[in-house]
């Protein structure tokens, strides 16, 4: 009984854990809102696009001993632009353009990180440090994260109609390619807040896989967005506690329990499993 106890009460101890258990419960809360918006648009593939885009940024502001936040957001912002004003160029084509971006950014980050010797610090880049989270960095990404749910919170019924419907919002008169670049925007600042926890290439997992699984269990946005922060919140704290006992990458680990709840409530959701699919056909 007391070695049960100690599995969930000794990590608690310490002050690195505690720390990496306070950002996973403020992420959960954004990823609820802002990945649910992202899955409902289908911007998961922007999403990858906007964490490579931003990584040169994370490694200049390392070099030159700068907060990576502001630089980074400067970044993230400026390739919204880039990529909002880049979907109206029907010649070019959305995706053509995200995928240019985002491959020829990510690239110059790692041309970067090898012109300067910076190596080592690559898998802190990569693949974050949610052990390494200090309490400024957990005030910033809630300071940011406040600000990104104000903004979504005001603005929540014209990003719902460019979300379901973006000629119906047109139709409306509402500035629906400003609207959908300042959703970029606000999608970046999120991006850059989670780098320290997951890093540059898992972030989109952690933005997308919540709401991606509470889709197939509910028809209804709040509750997905309920959910969402549930399953980020339920992966984060046991992908932690095993990343502390089996001496593992947390970051990684956390996105490994998270893809495992997807998968299972992929096979076996009620309405929209693949084994609720099968079972409906063979009776048919």
């Amino acid at each position: 009984m007391d070695s049960f106890l100690n599995f969930f009460t000794e990590p608690l101890l310490a002050p690195y854990v505690q720390k990496a258990l306070v950002e996973i419960v403020i992420l959960s809360v954004i990823v609820a809102v802002v990945g649910t918006y992202v899955v409902l648009k289908g911007l998961s593939f922007l999403s990858l696009a906007l964490s490579h885009a931003i990584f040169p940024g994370v490694v200049v502001a390392y070099l030159i001993g700068s907060s990576y936040l502001l630089l980074s957001l400067v970044i993230g912002v400026g390739v919204s632009l880039l990529i909002g004003l880049a979907k109206r160029n029907v010649r070019v084509g959305h995706d053509s353009a995200i995928g240019t971006i985002y491959t020829g950014s990510f690239a110059a980050g790692i041309m970067l990180v090898s012109y300067t010797r910076l190596n080592k610090q690559l898998s802190e880049f990569l693949f974050g440090r949610l052990f390494g989270v200090g309490w400024d960095d957990i005030i910033i990404t809630a300071s940011i994260g406040g600000l990104v749910l104000l903004l979504l919170g005001l603005a929540r019924k014209e990003v719902l109609l460019i979300s379901f419907d973006a000629n119906m919002a047109q139709a409306q008169g509402l500035p629906v390619a400003w609207l959908e670049i300042g959703f970029l925007a606000i999608l970046s600042m999120v991006v850059v807040v989670a780098l320290p926890a997951v890093g540059n290439i898992q972030i989109v997992a952690l933005l997308v896989t919540p709401p991606a699984t509470a889709r197939l269990l509910t028809d209804r946005l709040n509750r997905m967005m309920l959910i969402s922060g549930v399953v980020a919140f339920v992966s984060g704290v046991v992908g932690i506690y095993l990343a502390v006992h089996l001496n593992l990458v947390p970051g990684a680990t956390v996105l490994v329990v998270l893809t495992g709840l997807f998968l299972l409530v992929y096979l076996f959701s009620p309405k929209y499993g693949l084994l609720a699919g099968y079972l409906a056909h063979y009776r048919d």
